[in-house]
């Protein structure tokens, strides 16, 4: 009995430390953008048909994408009302709001990719077109109350500046909408 005890505590350790390796893997992982990552890029920028401008623009009010101009905002006005998490991120200088210049969450934001999360909610990957260095991550949760949270924030590196560039070239359409963006 004792044996079997200590079997089955191994077990449901070991499953967690996976469980925990496996999510840590995930939310590190890059999410697949949602306009058209073509293998080459093309002379001309590419034209979307008119469905999916449609679909795209859907998503500019979408609760979880429409929070991160929320909690921006919160951000720039008292950064005291996020939590630590949101504003430290792991402590590591590389996520949290406050690793990253306040320049750029002044500007508007353009979505670049959207995903249900594994840990709820839903991963937005965003670009600032003033300043499109870099593309964030960003985690949304909803709350059992029906309100949404900004949760994590940090560069997403599948955007290296070679992809950025490519976005910048193929997609002004989208990238200088400013009807269509946050």
């Amino acid at each position: 009995m004792k044996n079997k005890n200590i079997y089955l505590i191994f077990l449901v350790t070991a499953l967690l430390v996976l469980g925990v390796v496996f999510l840590n893997f995930r939310i590190g992982k890059s999410t697949q953008p949602i306009i058209q990552d073509d293998q080459k890029p093309q002379e001309t920028e590419r034209k979307m048909t008119e469905a999916e401008l449609q679909d795209y623009y859907s998503m500019y009010k979408n609760p979880f994408v429409l929070q991160i101009r929320t909690a921006l905002n919160s951000y720039l006005n008292d950064p005291k009302t996020l939590s630590e998490t949101v504003l430290e991120g792991l402590g590591d200088g590389k996520s949290g709001l406050n690793s990253y210049s306040s320049d750029y969450f002044r500007g508007r934001f353009v979505v670049m990719g959207i995903k249900k999360s594994l840990a709820g909610g839903e991963e937005v990957n965003i670009l600032f077109p003033d300043k499109p260095d870099k593309v964030f991550w960003v985690w949304v949760y909803k709350l059992a109350g029906g309100d949404f949270e900004m949760r994590g924030f940090k560069e997403n590196t599948y955007y290296t500046k070679e992809k950025i560039e490519y976005y910048i070239n193929q997609y002004p359409q989208l990238l200088q909408n400013k009807e269509y963006s946050l």
